[in-house]
């Protein structure tokens, strides 16, 4: 928890200027740039302070970069990840350790502010993207968010119900360490918590577009001797296409950490319909 503490009105109400549910990357990027604006924020999160986060992210985008550089993460953020030489080239391949049909070359760290002769350099900006999965990255948002004076970030605090008016929203927090109440003054409430948001949810708002882009099964596993079983130069994204099983491997570590997504054929209706030990 951060050292500050919101404010109180005369009611007793401790109070805020924005209440953020939710402190995963979006939730902590909120809360770095209203913060640096003289913002008063208040982050309520599910998990424990520093609980291992997911791995859905692998990837940053370059402008996401920019907005890490004005916040002032971008320098740590590149530090962060894969290995500085460890090739972030997709391959394309029969299998991830069978027949190797292309590959898109893609600078590693290192080489990331040098290399121009690939298709994905000569980048028009001084942050480019950078690979790096969540658990490395979002540690280090939710240490610089949790530090800066304007914010307060409550752990394991459920956000269980919220009023608006004219004025602001009631929000209703309930500790999941022992149960206590208490209700936080707002001056705005914004939901960053996820694709099933409860907050998203309470307002009655809907996605709108496709509902299902595609199904894939991921599973985050360690296999010590993989790496020196993958034919060529390794790479940081592994496509295998063939008639059996088509999916994706993503190096999390670089060494022994692995992200795979099984992409369900069209008679797989459900997940666990496809077994993860022989994919």
């Amino acid at each position: 928890m951060s050292p500050s503490s919101p404010l109180t009105d005369t009611t007793g109400v401790p109070t805020t200027d924005v209440l953020i549910v939710g402190a995963g990357p979006v939730g902590l990027t909120l809360a770095m740039d209203l913060a640096g604006r003289g913002v008063r924020v208040t982050i309520a999160e599910l998990r424990a302070y520093k609980e291992p986060p997911s791995v859905k992210c692998n990837h940053v985008a370059s402008r996401t970069m920019e907005r890490f550089r004005q916040l002032g993460v971008a320098n740590r953020l590149r530090q962060a990840g894969l290995p500085d030489e460890h090739p972030n080239d997709v391959v394309f391949r029969t299998a991830m350790t069978g027949i190797e049909l292309t590959r898109i070359p893609i600078p590693n760290r290192l080489e990331r502010f040098v290399d121009n002769g690939g298709p994905d350099t000569w980048w028009p900006t001084a942050e480019p993207p950078h690979r790096i999965n969540q658990i490395y990255l979002e540690p280090i948002l939710l240490e610089h968010a949790a530090a800066l004076p304007n914010v307060t970030l409550l752990n394991r605090t459920r956000v269980d119900g919220f009023e608006q008016d004219a004025d602001g929203v009631t929000a209703t927090l309930v500790g999941l360490d022992g149960g206590a109440t208490r209700r936080v003054r707002a001056r705005f409430l914004v939901g960053c918590d996820g694709g099933a948001s409860g907050v998203r949810k309470a307002i009655g708002a809907r996605f709108e577009g496709t509902a299902v882009i595609q199904r894939v099964q991921s599973t985050y596993i360690r296999a010590k001797d993989l790496l020196g079983r993958l034919p060529g130069k390794p790479a940081w994204c592994y496509y295998s296409v063939n008639p059996r099983r088509c999916g994706t491997a993503f190096a999390i570590d670089g060494r022994e950490t692995w992200l795979v997504h099984n992409h369900l054929n069209p008679h797989e209706t459900e997940f666990d319909s496809v077994d993860r030990d022989q994919s």
